[in-house]
């Protein structure tokens, strides 16, 4: 009897390691995003466009700041709820105004009212642009596994880079400025 025990107990060992082996090669693999179209986003993909509801009013479409007019763009996603994504805010601030009118500052606010995005905004003193992704048809065509989630595209309206998360404002205009250098120089 013990002996069928113990063979038993090996098989479960053995079943249970060749499971976490599988389990773990699995989790290796690379996440892959797709946009609506079925295109991955990645570097060297061209940025979907959309048009979104700024909260100062007006409205902005991607393509009429990357591909037409020379300008590189760093797109944000993000929420006034989401720690991570206010810490960073102040480097997307100081990017718009370090960079001038060869850079579009613009962040995706996902999910939340003009109200409760402009009084964020107030209070914070950001002028960079702001849109509103109320129903989150724009975050619809730029999945991520969360927020914050940027990517900066190139003057020709093609992604150089992306990024998920962030450690703080400093840390990320660091990251983001060598981005934006890179997708100038493109």
């Amino acid at each position: 009897m013990r002996n069928t025990a113990d063979k038993l107990f090996r098989g479960i060992l053995i079943a249970a390691a060749i499971f976490c082996a599988l389990y773990f090669l699995g989790s290796l693999k690379k996440t892959v995003k797709f946009d609506s179209n079925g295109q991955e986003l990645a570097a060297g993909v061209d940025a979907p466009d959309f048009t979104v509801k700024t909260a100062d009013g007006g409205t902005f479409r991607l393509s009429d700041y990357s591909g037409v007019s020379g300008k590189v763009v760093i797109l944000n996603f993000w929420a006034t709820w989401c720690g991570p994504c206010c810490g960073e805010m102040p480097a997307f601030q100081r990017l718009h105004s370090e960079y001038g009118d060869r850079l579009k500052v613009m962040a995706v606010n996902y999910g939340e009212s003009k109200s409760t995005v402009k009084q964020f905004l107030n209070e914070y003193g950001y002028t960079f642009t702001v849109g509103l992704d109320e129903k989150g048809s724009v975050s619809a065509l730029y999945p991520s596994d969360g927020i914050p989630y940027t990517l900066v595209i190139d003057k020709y309206g093609v992604i150089t880079d992306t990024f998920i998360g962030a450690r703080g404002a400093d840390i990320q205009y660091e990251v983001y400025k060598q981005a934006i250098e890179k997708a100038l120089n493109v």
